[in-house]
């Protein structure tokens, strides 16, 4: 389920030579010669582990996901089931291969996530997936960087801890082929259907040793787990005999936006002078007695939302080991 992780730790001078060393990295001094930094070289590419060295603070960042499958398989790829019990394994062989000692070293950023194998296009997914429903209700937006509904993430500005993100990963894959355009077209149709969920947490701080203690891995794996359950997908309203057209849109609106969300927006819209006075009472009286009328109205759950619940649950429960 982890897949990458940043990690720092302080170097004695000789360490830094060896690991330099190890990973092939470039010296470079500043104008004084005063202070040392090396830089990753190209080897990155091939191992998937990238290492910076500045101040005697060594930088490493890799995916577990993809470090354990090169180590045990000779490729680079996380599109697989991975356990929590291989990302621990994964870990330790990171730090005994870079000569670190666990509680030498510190987590600074992870993710975690889970592959779903889905039946249906991740596009229908992520194009129905609305929020994610914790402490707070937390919107899922269309990722720029992306193709249309390729990726949805929630907010990942610089004052956000954690974030969370999901996207087509067999898209991901061909995008990443180096094969040409005309190929990567055609292969497109025979790539994986994997619905790629992950939980991103960056900012943080803890010693590795304390991190992957067994208590505190499964804290967050339930976490991640409750979290993604609360996924909120768009549903359907279709109303029962004599229900208006106007009432079914009004319905729509407040089961798919929340309550919360639907009177913000009714009063913005109000504030901003898009609708009148009266149509902005008729939003509010709709939401007070909604409770009472729901029975009015047949929620219809998508089958992508059926699946996408199934499958988190047997997933994880596979992953979690």
């Amino acid at each position: 389920m982890f897949d990458k992780i940043t990690i720092r730790a302080k170097l004695s001078s000789k360490d830094c030579w060896r690991i330099s060393n190890q990973h092939h990295m470039t010296c470079w001094n500043n104008t004084k010669c005063t202070k040392v930094e090396y830089r990753n070289g190209e080897d990155s590419k091939i191992t998937g582990i990238e290492v910076s060295i500045k101040n005697d603070f060594l930088t490493l960042k890799t995916s577990l996901h993809k470090f354990w499958y090169l180590r045990n398989y000779g490729v680079l790829r996380n599109d697989k089931l991975f356990t929590v019990s291989e990302a621990k394994s994964a870990f330790e062989m990171l730090l005994f291969e870079n000569g670190l000692v666990a509680k030498n070293v510190y987590i600074t950023q992870f993710e975690i996530g889970l592959n779903l194998n889905v039946s249906y296009d991740p596009l229908t997914f992520i194009e129905i997936a609305r929020s994610i429903q914790t402490t707070s209700n937390k919107m899922m937006f269309v990722d720029a960087n992306y193709h249309i509904n390729r990726q949805r993430t929630t907010e990942k500005h610089k004052d956000i801890r954690k974030y969370f993100k999901m996207y087509d990963k067999g898209f991901e894959m061909n995008q990443k082929s180096k094969e040409p355009k005309k190929i990567k077209m055609v292969m497109m149709a025979t790539m994986p259907k994997i619905l790629r969920i992950e939980t991103c947490s960056r900012r943080y701080k803890e010693r590795s040793d304390k991190f992957f203690m067994s208590n505190n891995i499964d804290r967050l794996v339930n976490r991640f787990y409750l979290e993604w359950k609360n996924l909120i997908f768009k549903k359907d309203v279709i109303g029962k005999k004599g229900t208006r057209k106007s009432e079914i849109d009004r319905a729509k609106l407040r089961i798919n936006e929340g309550e919360e969300t639907y009177l913000k927006n009714a009063k913005s819209d109000f504030d901003n002078r898009l609708i009148t006075e009266n149509q902005y009472r008729t939003l509010r009286e709709f939401n007070r007695d909604f409770k009472n009328d729901q029975n009015k109205f047949d929620i219809i759950i998508s089958k992508q939302e059926k699946e996408y619940n199934e499958l988190l649950n047997s997933t994880y429960n596979l992953a979690k080991l």
